[in-house]
């Protein structure tokens, strides 16, 4: 299964243009499960509310998995590629994607911890592809606090050996053709 996480929180997102580009263009044989962020509630772990911090410790604990909190976690463990959509926003990513993120690293569901301390991931993902876009110019990549933190996660607690990013990038600029630029990056 190819998980298809839409990160983008309006319809007309050039993000979400740029991920469906590529997701044509894409040889996928299996079935494409999608998760629109934007029409989903996802809250974060917390104190109180829907995903209790004290709930999420004590199912961890107990190897007890059945709060919809851990919804999440258990698809995309499922899945054998994933795709993720998010536009660029304040050198970072949407909060909602970050919520999303925080449910999804499920100690006992997508990784564990072995007697070393080291992160054992328990999912079987071949490759994770992240899709982004931005108004202004390229930025340094120890700027990017989006695409480099969802790196991190991929890489350590998934183990994922094939993590890229397809980026557009000057697509607010004044003689920008953002059509043409999507294109550009969706045959990378």
């Amino acid at each position: 299964m190819l998980l298809y996480v839409n990160g983008c929180l309006r319809d007309e997102s050039r993000t979400k243009r740029l991920a469906d580009l590529w997701l044509e263009r894409r040889t996928y044989e299996g079935e494409v499960c999608r998760v629109d962020l934007a029409r989903l509630d996802v809250d974060p772990l917390d104190a109180v509310g829907p995903n209790p911090l004290g709930a999420y410790s004590k199912a961890v604990r107990t190897a007890s998995y059945e709060h919809p909190m851990f919804r999440f976690a258990t698809q995309f463990a499922q899945a054998d590629e994933v795709l993720i959509a998010a536009p660029f926003w304040n050198y970072s990513l949407p909060a909602k994607l970050h919520a999303y993120l925080e449910l999804v690293c499920s100690q006992g569901v997508t990784f564990d911890i072995d007697e070393t301390g080291a992160y054992v991931s328990l999912c079987h993902i071949g490759r994770l592809t992240y899709v982004t876009t931005a108004g202004g110019a390229q930025v340094d990549p120890l700027d990017d606090h989006a695409f480099g933190y969802v790196r991190t996660l991929a890489e350590r607690f998934w183990h994922i050996d094939d993590v890229r990013c397809v980026a557009a990038w000057g697509l607010d600029g004044p003689s920008a053709n953002v059509d043409q630029l999507l294109l550009e990056a969706a045959e990378q």
